[in-house]
């Protein structure tokens, strides 16, 4: 699904809970301060709006800072109160248009803290102030006067300053401002956020939130390295540039923005000709570069530059001071400051002279630098280029080895040497999983002649993109054919489609053929390996299935190729089968050994299941992990994987009350085009948990019906996949359905117990008490609870209803203590919806959350209130002695009133009066 708006916002989740703890804080009485820093261009205005957006319902106060208005006197005041109900401005002059020019700004801070005080309602008020740095002095004087006497309002000031930018952009007001550091060190409630640039994975949210997913791994990394990050640069690449520029790994250099060029040269054209020679030249070789060799590539192209010995230091000192080159760690190595400075000054060049400078600069470096500049040197067809290319991508890594043989193919001048280069790129491409890359390429494979390595390709392609009807005439051709290498490799692939679309006895006979032909390479045991794993496990001959996997491990211990790739596989039917525990221990060994360079097949989809698994064992918040996982899946184009980690996504955020989220991605899931069996389960699941949090058990059912056809459920059996049976379950309890409830409870046996033998002791419980039961409801939610199981949110719930229940009992110290077990897991969970749930049975119970404040006497802040008080000030006349809202007075009052044990103002005199005992 392609979303597109006007200002694309992604990434940030730890700025945004940030502002969103501030906020909360603020609605309990406990105001804070949220200053975000950053440069043009990072985003703090976009994320003060998505933080905004989040923060609703609130009153919301806004201004800005305008570099030709920073003279004005309060007018960053003014455009705040802009804001406040006329009566409001009416009680407080000070903080309106008929204040008097001459105001103290400190007196106008004070009454402003009044008129905040004031706002009705009990939503906080968000003050909001961007580009800081051009606010004018006394505005800030009045601000800063107002947020050093917050103390119990319901008030968070979001406070966005721009900060010098790297590049050379307009820098505002870049140096700090005393009097705001000294407030953000000293108040209580204040947080700093310097942005810098998103993250890999965030850049590549932000290419699919613009319509153009990276489609390939490595993409992301390589945009951050352009870039560093910053939004607005990485933005008008994505929008710039096709996807095979920005994935290509031929070339170290993509062009600069149009938007940064003309500044960026602007500098260039100031420095005199021998930095400028040099300046061209670096920019030429590469990130970093030996400051020898660029001056020579410098004096080969333009002779009578950088001549006598200071020559060089002399250009290299003015090009350090213009803010472009800069010395690196290493002695005699320079770089660019920025690397978007070195695409503009690269992307400067006509063509010609561009491909003279990479000619030159090939002579002077070696290996896949030097290949790279031939690359980029050459004007048309090169036989002799495009061979070396093709010697030269065995011995490099997957993505580079493709580059390499796509680049020579389009260097050869012979179309069978051109065709038999892109078959090879596009089938590595394939073998390593990037499914997107190879997929741009498919127009030049089906250019190719007929034949079966054409259409085993073709097949195999259309085969991982999830197009299972194009899949099988092709590869179904393929496996006809006389070729007997590219008939096995057809037929593997053959096998894989039918454990794909549940045909899983097919699955088995084929693939069992497939391995038992001594000629099967990886290219066939491979594929044909997983399809008889799958085929045996959706049958529910799982044992047969961990033998297959026990052959493929080898020796017990050793380290084999297809050691990872055991391990996964034995992860995922672990997880499919809702045994978490050994689930999380054999995907992290997996991962464990990817990170330490091991070729994982299945990294993604191991990946993103680790985290679904390590989320529900409360072991780790998984979102961040999954989010990744789902980014890497979109790169490379792997609509399996991508299916299935947006399913566990999903999931997660649904356990945490995020429905939005959730469905976000479950729509995006249904565009993918990978609809197997696992992935409808899994979706299936995320859509059902999403109308459990919204108690919706039509909603549950309706999501589940695509699982709960009896094709699809005997697949789920098969893999021991119990959880749609028991959301089914426990939407029919919901519907009084108990008959069909009970049974859908009536599981295939799972083994070991697990969270789903714990949900199942709940709905078992509420189950016998709609019948009227409750000793028979309290035997089984006990039972649920000796299982030992670690399985945090399902006991949790299970402990919820079993307090419920020993509460309505008369069993009330019981049944507190354990629904105060479950609300300290559900909150370590982050799971709001179930939470709530059991707040509210507290509450229901008696009991309240304790004050932090319970004190056995008064503070300093409640004499100070009490002493005028007792002499007859009101609530506001207080607020403007103390310096504080009247909100924070009434506060102070009833901490007073009730720890004195008075309920009025006469009572407090009386109590003041009476003489000390």
């Amino acid at each position: 699904m392609t979303i597109r708006t006007s200002r694309p916002f992604v990434g940030r989740r730890t700025e945004l809970s940030v502002v969103a703890a501030a906020v909360a804080a603020a609605r309990r009485g406990t105001p804070g301060i949220v200053r975000i820093a950053g440069a043009a261009g990072l985003g703090k205005t976009s994320l003060i709006a998505a933080a905004l957006e989040r923060a609703a319902p609130a009153t919301v106060l806004r201004a800005s800072g305008e570099e030709s208005e920073s003279t004005l006197p309060l007018g960053v005041v003014d455009q705040l109160t802009a804001g406040l109900p006329p009566a409001v401005l009416d009680r407080y002059p000070l903080v309106g248009d008929r204040r008097a020019g001459s105001a103290d700004p400190t007196a106008v801070g004070g009454e402003l803290l009044a008129a905040l005080g004031a706002v009705g309602g009990e939503d906080p008020v968000l003050l909001v102030v961007d580009d800081l740095q051009w606010a004018d002095d006394a505005s800030v004087r009045a601000l800063v006067f107002l947020l050093r006497r917050l103390r119990h309002d319901r008030l968070v000031a979001l406070l966005g300053w721009r900060s010098p930018d790297p590049l050379g952009g307009p820098p505002g007001r870049g140096d700090r401002d005393d009097r705001w550091e000294r407030l953000l060190d000293s108040a209580p409630g204040a947080y700093r956020l310097d942005l810098d640039g998103l993250a890999p994975a965030e850049l590549s949210e932000l290419a699919a939130v613009l319509g153009r997913p990276l489609g390939s791994t490595g993409t992301a990394e390589r945009l951050h390295a352009r870039t560093r990050g910053h939004p607005l640069h990485a933005r008008t690449l994505l929008e710039d540039l096709p996807g095979n520029v920005l994935a290509a790994t031929t070339t170290d250099v993509l062009p600069a923005p149009r938007s940064l060029d003309g500044a960026v040269l602007a500098r260039l054209a100031r420095v005199g000709p021998d930095a400028r020679a040099l300046v061209v030249a670096a920019a030429v070789l590469g990130e970093t570069c030996a400051l020898a060799v660029a001056a020579t590539v410098a004096r080969t192209v333009e002779p009578g530059v950088l001549e006598g010995p200071d020559a060089v230091a002399d250009a290299l000192d003015e090009a350090v001071v213009a803010g472009l080159l800069e010395e690196r760690g290493v002695l005699g190595q320079v770089g660019f400051v920025h690397p978007l400075l070195r695409a503009a000054v690269h992307g400067d060049h006509p063509p010609a002279r561009r491909r003279r400078l990479h000619r030159v600069a090939a002579g002077h470096v070696a290996g896949r630098a030097a290949l790279a500049h031939r690359i980029a040197a050459a004007a048309g067809p090169d036989d002799e280029l495009a061979a070396d290319l093709e010697r030269a991508a065995p011995g490099a890594s997957a993505l580079d080895a493709a580059d390499l043989l796509r680049a020579a193919a389009s260097l050869s001048s012979d179309p069978a040497a051109r065709a038999r280069r892109t078959c090879a790129a596009v089938g590595g491409l394939l073998a390593a999983g990037e499914v997107g890359r190879a997929g741009d390429a498919e127009p030049d494979v089906a250019a190719a002649p007929p034949g079966p390595v054409r259409d085993g390709l073709l097949g195999r392609l259309a085969l991982l993109r999830g197009r299972f009807a194009a899949a099988r005439p092709l590869l179904t051709a393929a496996a006809a054919d006389d070729d007997h290498r590219a008939r096995l490799t057809a037929a593997a692939d053959l096998a894989l489609l039918a454990a794909l679309e549940g045909r899983p006895a097919e699955a088995v006979d084929r693939a069992g053929a497939c391995l038992a032909d001594p000629d099967g390479g990886s290219g066939v045991r491979r594929p044909a390996g997983f399809a008889l794993v799958l085929g045996l496990a959706a049958q529910g001959r799982l044992a047969e299935a961990h033998a297959v996997l026990d052959v493929a491990a080898g020796t017990p211990g050793a380290r084999t190729r297809g050691h990872a790739d055991v391990l996964v596989a034995r992860g995922l039917l672990a997880a499919a089968a809702g045994d978490d525990a050994v689930a999380e221990a054999l995907l992290a060994e997996a991962s464990d050994l990817a990170r330490g360079g091991t070729r994982v097949r299945m990294a993604t989809i191991a990946a993103g299941t680790l985290a679904a698994v390590r989320d529900r064992l409360g072991h780790a918040d998984g979102l961040d992990a999954a989010e990744l996982a789902v980014a890497s899946a979109r790169d490379a184009g792997q609509g399996f994987a991508e299916a299935l980690v947006r399913g566990h996504a999903a999931q997660m955020h649904a356990v945490r009350g995020d429905v939005a989220a959730a469905r976000a991605h479950l729509a995006v899931a249904a565009e993918v085009g990978a609809p197997w069996w696992g992935s409808v389960i899994t979706h299936a699941t995320a859509g059902a948990l999403v109308g459990v949090v919204e108690d919706d058990p039509t909603a549950v059912l309706r999501a589940l019906d695509p699982v709960l056809r009896p094709d699809v459920l005997a697949l789920a059996d098969g893999v021991g996949a119990r959880a749609p049976r028991v959301l089914q379950a426990e939407a029919l309890l919901r519907q009084g359905r108990l008959g069909d409830a009970a049974a859908a409870l009536d599981l295939p046996p799972g083994s070991p117990p697990g969270a789903v033998d714990v949900d199942v002791a709940r709905l078992r419980g509420l189950l016998c008490g709609a019948r009227g039961d409750p000793a028979a409801a309290r035997r089984a939610l006990e039972d649920g609870l000796a299982l030992g199981v670690e399985a945090p949110l399902a006991t949790a719930r299970l402990e919820t209803e079993l307090g419920r229940h020993l509460v309505e009992a008369g069993e009330r110290r019981a049944g507190v203590d354990l629904l105060r077990r479950a609300r300290d897991r559900l909150t370590a969970l982050g799971a709001a919806p179930f939470l709530a749930t059991c707040e509210a049975l507290l509450h229901a119970a008696g009991l309240t959350p304790s004050r932090a404040e319970e004190a056995l006497g008064l503070t300093p802040h409640e004499d100070a209130v009490v002493a005028l008080v007792v002499r007859g000030l009101t609530n506001r006349e207080v607020a403007r002695e103390l310096f504080v809202s009247p909100r924070t007075v009434a506060y102070h009052l009833s901490n007073v009133y009730a720890k004195l044990g008075v309920t009025s103002r006469a009572g407090l005199r009386d109590r003041a009066a009476a003489p000390a005992r």
